[in-house]
């Protein structure tokens, strides 16, 4: 199996690079909005391609602010130490187990720089995503809350450098 992992920064995003992180997005289903501004809010993204063919995405994007929020992890005296987050973070399915994911993630971390990083993540239907957080520096602070978009519970994750 031929992986190829495709680092883009936001001013050398092409039409053709937002559209297939816009349709991976969509694949994944737990984000709403214009897919398309998705990738458009991101300091940089990460394609990764198996012969070709798009199959997982991740990508360091502006913070999300309301994850702090008391409606949320309730820790509004953190905002304000993070500026980024790691996200959108998906892989088809098909792939799930290879190990993709958890290259995204170092990828970015490692394009990232130093600096602190959020992320947030299901913490129950996603205990493969919350192993990875937390083997990259991640730790889950605050409180969990319900998404607004499915029923499932979320993290609030912080890398502090």
């Amino acid at each position: 199996m031929t992986l190829e992992f495709k680092i883009i920064l936001n001013e050398k995003l092409r039409e053709s690079d937002k559209q297939t992180f816009a349709d991976l997005l969509k694949e994944q289903g737990k984000v709403k909005g214009n897919f398309i501004s998705k990738a458009e809010r991101c300091k940089f993204i990460c394609i990764v391609y198996k012969d070709k063919k798009p199959i997982g995405i991740g990508g360091i994007k502006k913070k999300t602010e309301s994850n702090f929020t008391t409606e949320k992890a309730s820790l509004m005296n953190l905002a304000n130490k993070f500026e980024w987050e790691l996200g959108y973070l998906y892989t088809n399915p098909k792939y799930k187990g290879l190990g993709i994911a958890s290259s995204i993630v170092k990828i970015l971390i490692s394009e990232y720089g130093k600096g602190n990083l959020m992320a947030s993540t299901e913490i129950n239907k996603n205990p493969a995503m919350v192993h990875i957080l937390n083997k990259n520096g991640f730790k889950q602070y605050g409180n969990p809350w319900k998404s607004g978009i499915h029923s499932n519970y979320l993290g609030l994750f912080l890398k502090f450098t």
